[in-house]
């Protein structure tokens, strides 16, 4: 199966991105449920509520996979921003090739959020502004659109600053979080 990325879910049918929009939600409302600490242990009510969300998740994926060419979730492992960006423009454009007259993936949307304030929390920077206004298909496609433009403001390449008179230019280095940028001195090879 190949992995979904927008460029994928921008061929599907609207009906196949409808029913890919519903799994995705299905499978968050798990996700969401089994790592919220106050949905309780491994035991008693907690535990047959998630797995009654894993089994309807199951059982929607099956038939999803039924009717329609299999293709795999966007599911990397979301633990960096440019993953959770990739993941986000994926979950995106499914909704956009849905319509907006689609059941609305809030689930989806709120795994989002929690997956962006585990990534704030590591890197010790401010969590994602969310949108209140998160009604319907536009309202999903407006916190994914936050997500992934809070995702890409933790990204990119990070260039040191110009050196001083006396200091050699350091080598500009690609990096992913603020705390790991590295600069190494340009020295002259020995002759």
């Amino acid at each position: 199966m190949a992995q979904l990325t927008a460029l994928t879910a921008a061929a599907m049918s609207p009906e196949q991105a409808a029913d890919l929009a519903r799994v995705m939600d299905l499978q968050a409302g798990w996700e969401n449920l089994r790592d919220d600490p106050a949905a309780g242990g491994a035991h008693g009510p907690g535990l047959r509520e998630r797995q009654r969300r894993y089994d309807a998740f199951r059982a929607a994926l099956a038939g999803y996979t039924a009717r329609h060419r299999a293709t795999d979730l966007p599911e990397l492992t979301l633990n960096s921003p440019e993953r959770v960006a990739a993941w986000c423009r994926a979950v995106r454009a499914v909704c956009d090739r849905a319509g907006p007259g689609a059941e609305a993936p809030a689930r989806v949307v709120a795994k989002a959020y929690r997956l962006a304030d585990r990534i704030a929390a590591r890197l010790k920077v401010a969590t994602a502004d969310r949108d209140e206004r998160a009604d319907g298909m536009d309202g999903v496609v407006r916190g994914l659109d936050g997500l992934v433009a809070w995702c890409d403001g933790l990204s990119g390449v990070r260039v040191a600053a110009q050196p001083g008179p006396k200091e050699p230019a350091p080598i500009p280095t690609v990096v992913s979080f603020p705390e790991t940028v590295v600069h190494l001195p340009l020295t002259a090879a020995a002759g």
